[in-house]
């Protein structure tokens, strides 16, 4: 699996894998301003199957909330 990474200046984040069946994007979308939202999109386009694509949407108070509980567990610092 060959994986890159890229950034925009309009606030996008893009981690793509490649793997023997098709492609994997994890899309990180910051939107700054009254909400100050973070957008997360995973899409896979497996060739014949077509592309498989969801999407979250977190504001900053349900954002914070997700660190706190990833800190609970242990899963960062």
């Amino acid at each position: 699996m060959q994986s890159t990474f890229h950034e925009s200046e309009t606030g996008q984040a893009v981690i793509q894998n490649a793997t023997s069946v098709g492609t994997e994007q994890l899309v990180v979308t910051l939107h700054p301003g009254g909400d100050s939202s973070v957008e997360i999109q995973i899409k896979e386009n497996i060739p014949g199957n077509g592309l498989v694509s969801s999407s979250i949407s977190i504001n900053q108070t349900g954002l914070q909330r997700l660190v706190q509980w990833l800190r609970e567990q242990g899963a960062v610092d």
